[in-house]
């Protein structure tokens, strides 16, 4: 039986995915995040798929939440 990290879920695949966006460039400080329904269309997953990858980003420190704005991608400290 293999281990769970071999094996990562929708929504971290997702936040890994981002997150490569992000360090890539392709994503840049400032840039709006696909609203949380948009990016589940867009992605052919769930909404509470989408907010768990944007919680882990946040956690991460990769994003920020902007009260009635939406998700940013963050300034670099």
């Amino acid at each position: 039986r293999r281990a769970m990290a071999d094996h990562p879920t929708r929504y971290e695949r997702l936040a890994d995915d981002m997150a490569q966006a992000i360090r890539d460039g392709l994503l840049q400080p400032g840039d709006r995040l696909p609203s949380v329904r948009e990016c589940a269309q867009r992605h052919g997953v769930s909404p509470h798929t989408v907010v768990a990858a944007y919680d882990q980003l946040l956690a991460q420190g990769l994003l920020e939440a902007r009260k009635q704005r939406g998700f940013f991608v963050r300034e670099a400290p």
